[in-house]
C-alpha cells in the first residue's frame, strides 16, 4: 500500500517480491527461474527445510518423523508447525530458517521502500510468533541506516491463509459489491462468482 492505495504498476502485476532474486542460482522457481525469494521464505520453503533436516539429522527430527510416518518425504507443513510447537528442535530451526530469508528480504524490501510495517499472510502465518519473530529479528539484524529510521513492524495478517481472497473482491475497484459475507467476510460461493478488475483485466478468483 502507498498513499492509501494499493499500488499496482503498469501492468497491474507490481510487486512479486516473491520472484525476487535472492540466491542467484539457487532452487529452482515454478516461474522458471532459480533462487526466488519464495523458495526460501514461504509455506513450501518450510516443509523442504524440515524434510532436508530429517533425512540429513534424523536423531534431532524424531518428531517430524513420528507425525510422517517415518518418512521424510511425507513431512507437511501441518507436521512442522504442530512439532515446532511442541518445542521440537528440528521444527523450530526449519521455522528459524525461514524466518531469516524473510527478514533478509524484509531489510532489502526497507532499503528501496521504506515501508511503515510488513504484514506476514499465507498459510505458514498461521504458526504466529514461530515465524513472526525469528523473521523480525532478522529484519532488525540486517536493516540499514537504522540511526536515520524507524525499524518496520512486523504483523501477521488477520485473516491469515484468507487474507488476499478476503481482500481482493472487497477493493475499491472490485466488478461488484459482495454478498453473504461469512466468518471470512463471504461465503465460498460469491467468492468463486466474484469477478475482479485487476489493473485493467478481469480476472476471476478461484
Amino acid at each position: 500500500m502507498t498513499g492509501g492505495e494499493l499500488y499496482r504498476g503498469r501492468e497491474g502485476i507490481a510487486a512479486e517480491f516473491g520472484h525476487v532474486t535472492v540466491e542467484p542460482g539457487g532452487r529452482r522457481c515454478g516461474c522458471g527461474g532459480r533462487g526466488c525469494w519464495e523458495r526460501y521464505a514461504s509455506g513450501r520453503a518450510r516443509i523442504l527445510e524440515a524434510q532436508e533436516l530429517a533425512t540429513v539429522s534424523p536423531a534431532i527430527a524424531g518428531r517430524l518423523l513420528e507425525l510422517a510416518g517415518g518418512r521424510p518425504e511425507a513431512i507437511t507443513g501441518l507436521h512442522v508447525t504442530r512439532a515446532a510447537q511442541d518445542g521440537h528442535e528440528a521444527a523450530l530451526e526449519a521455522f528459524r530458517v525461514i524466518g531469516t530469508w524473510l527478514g533478509q528480504g524484509m531489510a532489502a524490501l526497507t532499503a528501496v521502500l521504506d515501508p511503515e510495517v510488513f504484514v506476514l499472510g499465507g498459510g505458514v502465518s498461521a504458526a504466529g510468533e514461530l515465524l513472526r519473530e525469528p523473521a523480525e529479528r532478522s529484519l532488525q539484524e540486517r536493516i540499514t541506516a537504522r540511526a536515520y529510521r524507524q525499524v518496520p513492524a512486523v504483523r501477521l495478517a488477520e485473516f491469515g491463509l484468507e487474507a488476499g481472497i478476503v481482500g481482493a473482491p472487497t477493493s475499491p475497484d472490485s466488478g461488484e459489491a459482495v454478498q453473504g459475507r461469512g466468518p471470512t467476510g463471504m461465503s465460498e460461493g460469491t467468492v468463486r462468482r466474484h469477478r475482479v478488475w485487476h489493473g485493467g483485466r478481469r480476472r476471476g478468483i478461484r
